[in-house]
């Protein structure tokens, strides 16, 4: 990685209490972690380049009779 992080982890909660816990109570007591900085993904909008809830568009050919 380069910039000003040394490691992402990358979780998952059901709500920010969740995720508060786990920062203060088990990641941020460990003895080499100075500081931490939380980013919240509100909501996926692509994933590996697809676009998340479009059904795909593809012509189609008309079959013949």
């Amino acid at each position: 990685m380069s910039g000003s992080y040394d490691l992402l982890v990358v979780i998952e909660g059901r709500t920010i209490q969740d995720i508060s816990y786990f920062v203060f109570e088990k990641l941020a007591t460990l003895e080499h972690i100075q500081s931490t900085t939380t980013h919240f993904m509100l909501k996926k909008y692509k994933d590996n380049g697809i676009t998340i809830g479009q059904e795909e568009k593809s012509e189609r050919l008309p079959v013949a009779p």
